[in-house]
């Protein structure tokens, strides 16, 4: 059994050989669960939600809308724009 610590924010360091054994990476991600008095770390992949071409889509998008934004100031000029949205 190898013994690490629980430092101020709440991290641990996992060992080396453990990372080694288990072919881990920076930036890995890991779900927590508790069972019993144990806790498990369980290493997880995700699917990116957008595709690189819907990902460019979305990057055009905000493009061409950046600078359209209307400035508007507090009080009754807010709520006569919220009230646009009822």
């Amino acid at each position: 059994m190898i013994i690490t610590k629980l430092k101020a924010k709440n991290q641990i360091t996992l060992p080396k050989q453990i990372v080694k054994k288990l072919n881990l990476k920076p930036n890995e991600l890991f779900a927590v669960d508790i069972e019993g008095s144990c806790i498990k770390l369980i290493p997880v992949e995700l699917e990116p939600k957008y595709t690189p071409q819907e990902l460019d889509a979305i990057d055009k998008i905000v493009e061409k809308e950046k600078g359209k934004a209307k400035t508007i100031k507090v009080g009754d000029e807010v709520r006569r724009y919220l009230r646009n949205f009822r």
